[in-house]
């Protein structure tokens, strides 16, 4: 059946960012997501973090484990990038985050049907917005065909074994290049 997900999810939201010019809201402990961290399919670590004042001080919102979170602007291909978080983390206005409800939909299953609609995606900011943004509007009102809860499980962990995988080679490859770095370092440098 479809479904538009502002009626399937709990919550669909875009954050803020703290005065970039008060120092006491910035490089505390929690983490903060912009945009840009969309590039990663898999949310483990924020590149930035804020302190409890940035976020009582600013319209930050939290993006809990296991939501979605869509780069709604962005230069270049940032637009409409799509990554699971797999930690809490505080986003930016550039973010729009889905918290599914999980009696309607298995929350990976929305992540990987959301990733394969990138350009999509695209083309509904820039036929729908100013500026050529995603809003949350957009995304409440996007439709989605939705297969029983049970066949949405098996597609995501089919999908989610398949990036294990993939996660797992590319860490060997990096060892393995380490290694090689390190033997030719060894060999014809020293």
């Amino acid at each position: 059946e479809k479904y538009s997900l502002g009626d399937i999810c709990e919550n669909i939201f875009s954050g803020g960012t703290p005065s970039t010019k008060n120092t006491n809201y910035w490089n505390g402990s929690i983490p903060w997501l912009s945009s840009g961290e969309t590039r990663n399919n898999f949310i483990n670590s924020t590149e930035k973090t804020i302190t409890l004042d940035g976020v009582n001080n600013s319209s930050t919102k939290l993006a809990k484990k296991g939501d979605i979170v869509i780069a709604s602007a962005g230069q270049g291909y940032t637009r409409g990038q799509t990554s699971f978080c797999n930690i809490d983390t505080y986003i930016n206005q550039s973010l729009i985050a889905i918290r599914t409800n999980n009696a309607k939909i298995h929350n990976k299953y929305l992540y990987y049907n959301l990733k394969g609609r990138y350009d999509e995606l695209r083309q509904l900011s820039d036929g729908h917005s100013i500026r050529g943004s995603l809003t949350t509007k957009i995304i409440k009102d996007l439709v989605i065909k939705l297969p029983s809860l049970e066949e949405q499980e098996k597609i995501a962990n089919i999908l989610s074994s398949l990036d294990d995988k993939i996660e797992l080679n590319n860490e060997m490859n990096k060892t393995l290049e380490e290694m090689a770095q390190s033997i030719y370092k060894r060999w014809f440098v020293d």
